[in-house]
């Protein structure tokens, strides 16, 4: 007789304890079609993610190529105090997103969204402190044709805000879509990928400012 293991599985048994067989629910006797959250399976997540990752460090690669090349790291510029508070800010995002991964494995449904919430609010206070560093360059006289390094400078953390975007959005579904929409396997899975995704765009910050900024 089948037994229901999970909302997606089926144990199925012919009385003998190393012949049981695991079969997606849909079939062994049991007419439901299969769950579509299923498919393609949750490891799909992390290929993608590890493709991504990949193909973002490839651009920046090729992008600090050039900015070598140009030798735009001996040309002036003036680092906006606002990047010290996005700096600060990015990082702390990362501490908190972890939070919220480690209270959805413990099924701590409450503490997941208000740090996910958390998570959220820096990574948008994140993207307001980029503008007001904005702000203070064009306000110092360094505007994107002022030399090589400014250019850079506008360019480099302008893709970097429209990744660490992506990773908002990504944040925002993970937490918004209704939980019986997906099983509770593949919500860990984004939420892991999505984690994973963050710290790595955090991490890419840090090496923008100490090449933009203070490498010479």
């Amino acid at each position: 007789m089948p037994t229901t293991l999970e909302q997606n599985e089926i144990r199925v048994s012919d009385g003998g304890k190393d012949n049981d067989i695991w079969l997606p629910d849909g079939f062994g006797g049991d007419d439901r079609p299969p769950e579509p959250e299923r498919l393609p399976p949750p490891e799909g997540f992390r290929i993608a993610l590890w493709l991504t990752l990949i193909s973002v460090t490839m651009l920046f690669l090729a992008l600090t190529s050039a900015y070598v090349f140009n030798r735009a790291q001996t040309q002036p510029i003036t680092m906006p105090k606002a990047l010290w508070a996005s700096t600060a800010i990015i990082l702390v995002s990362s501490l908190t997103l972890e939070l919220a991964r480690r209270s959805l494995r413990r099924r701590q449904e409450d503490h997941f969204r208000r740090w996910i919430g958390v998570t959220l609010a820096l990574g948008l206070g994140f993207l307001v402190a980029q503008l007001l560093g904005w702000r203070e360059l064009t306000a110092a006289g360094f505007y994107v044709n002022r030399n090589f390094r400014s250019g850079y400078t506008y360019m480099f953390t302008a893709l970097h805000g429209l990744h660490l975007l992506g990773g908002l959005i990504a944040l925002a579904f993970v937490t918004l879509r209704a939980q019986h929409k997906w099983t509770a396997l593949r919500r860990r899975v984004a939420v892991d990928v999505t984690a994973l995704y963050w710290h790595f765009v955090d991490g890419l910050w840090i090496f923008l400012l100490v090449l933009l900024f203070f490498w010479r």
